[in-house]
């Protein structure tokens, strides 16, 4: 039957339009929010994956949490056996609180990803007419707008937002390496002061048996006083020695424990082993600087927010004259029952503020991410050549320790050993023959030190470990 009535007519289309809205309103939240999820377990993922290609270590995700209770027993367990460097970067990871609080922006991220694809709330607004002047008519009128702009600036605002969140993780990822690179130069350090410390107790012990001999020798007539004093005032110089050896050693484990987010009774651990000795050979070296710029997450988070900063330069002059646009739907019912319905539309007149203000500010910063990139990108790869050369000279100095001066030594020792076997050599040159040994040998693990270190240093430039870029 055909509906003649107009204000029957109004009601049907009014009824209508209400039906329509009510399946976009129910459908859009569907749409954008289904596959929502405001956890970063899989951002993180995708970073620990990205650091583990590279070589170095990431926690776990069940981990991340310091309250978790797993995080102490799993850093417990690791210092009680024997503290090995990749035992110290596990409970860095764990327990750096700094670290821990750079994950949180992963979170920070992620919630920022859900939120640029969820749809502004409608807006419903209502009013009632009073009569004025002796007028019998009152009007009673609602309406529900929706600012569908935000509807077609969606897309855009979805591949900033993940653009942003890329750019999270490479921050994430490049402070995960930089932990790396920091406990490992720091535990050699660790190790490198406690074999020192020990050396110079060996040397201490020595000279100490030298001055008990001098003294017995002095008080038999056999040896002057002033070589009595001069071997006294040996031993006391070496004891002074052995005592800042010793403040070396606590400051380096101190600056370990640091980095490892310990204290209390969980600093009384042991590093295991001593130094490790050089790789055979050191590989090609000669294309770090292009991996270094390919693989630091450093230099890709900084493109990530340079390309951010152009998409939201994009977003803003694409919507510059229209920043508001609200459409929907009014309905209208006077005092003697007529009512009307109809289409809405609310437009924001850019008279005044036209965002160019925003838009100048926002091509300035991204001409400054861009230059800071490059800036990056320069020191890059000045930083690898420098740590190359530093690793290469660090091991011409190991190797002539090992294959020239501490041979040298040795047989010195063995020598005057001989001559004074032969009564050719008294008691205190052939001390001074094995001190001169282990000062040497101290000395050698100050450059092994030094190798490793710079070692580290170059791994950090790469933004890699260097043992899958070994061949022989």
């Amino acid at each position: 039957m055909k509906l003649k009535d107009p204000a029957i007519r109004g009601y049907s289309r009014l009824m209508w339009m209400r039906q329509i809205l009510g399946t976009v309103l129910a459908t859009l939240p569907v749409l954008f929010v289904r596959c929502a999820s405001v956890s970063p377990k899989r951002a993180y993922t995708d970073v620990a994956s990205r650091v583990e290609q590279r070589g170095a270590k990431a926690p776990p995700w069940d981990t991340l949490t310091p309250e978790d209770a797993t995080v102490g027993l799993r850093v417990r367990a690791l210092l009680q056996q024997p503290l090995t460097l990749d035992g110290a970067v596990q409970v860095a990871l764990l327990k750096n609180r700094r670290l821990v609080a750079v994950y949180q922006s992963l979170g920070v991220a992620q919630a920022e990803l859900v939120q640029a694809g969820l749809l502004a709330n409608p807006t419903f607004g209502g009013s009632i007419g009073f009569p004025l002047r002796g007028s019998p008519h009152t009007a009673l009128m609602g309406s529900i707008t929706e600012n569908f702009l935000n509807l077609f600036a969606l897309p855009l605002r979805k591949r900033l937002a993940a653009r942003q969140l890329e750019q999270a993780k490479l921050q994430v990822g490049a402070a995960v390496m930089e932990m790396n690179a920091d406990v490992q130069e720091a535990f050699y350090r660790a190790q490198a002061a406690q074999q020192r410390t020990d050396l110079w107790r060996t040397l201490v012990s020595a000279e100490g048996a030298s001055s008990e001999l001098a003294s017995r020798q002095y008080r038999a007539g056999n040896i002057s006083e002033l070589e009595e004093s001069s071997r006294q005032a040996s031993y006391e110089q070496m004891r002074l020695e052995l005592t800042r050896a010793e403040n070396e050693a606590l400051d380096a484990r101190e600056a370990l424990n640091r980095l490892m987010g310990v204290w209390g009774g969980d600093t009384a651990w042991k590093a295991a082993g001593s130094l490790p000795g050089l790789p055979p050979f050191e590989g090609h070296l000669e294309q770090l600087e292009s991996l270094a710029v390919g693989q630091r997450m450093d230099l890709a988070a900084a493109h990530a927010e340079t390309e951010a900063t152009l998409q939201t330069l994009q977003l803003v002059s694409g919507t510059r004259f229209l920043t508001s646009l609200g459409v929907g739907i009014q309905a209208e019912r006077d005092s003697e029952g007529n009512k009307l319905a109809g289409p809405t539309v609310s437009l924001e007149l850019p008279l005044f503020d036209q965002h160019q203000a925003q838009v100048a500010r926002l091509a300035a910063n991204a001409r400054f991410t861009r230059a800071q990139e490059e800036a990056l990108e320069v020191d890059i790869r000045s930083q690898v050549r420098g740590a190359q050369n530093h690793l290469l000279a660090s091991r011409v100095v190991v190797e002539h320790y090992r294959s020239v001066l501490l041979p040298l030594r040795a047989r010195i020792v063995a020598l005057s050993q001989r001559h004074y076997n032969a009564m050719l050599l008294g008691v205190y040159g052939l001390i001074l023959a094995k001190q001169n040994e282990v000062n040497a040998a101290r000395d050698y693990i100050d450059a092994v030190r030094d190798y490793w270190v710079a070692r580290s240093e170059l791994e950090r430039a790469v933004g890699g470990r260097l043992s899958s870029q070994r061949t022989p």
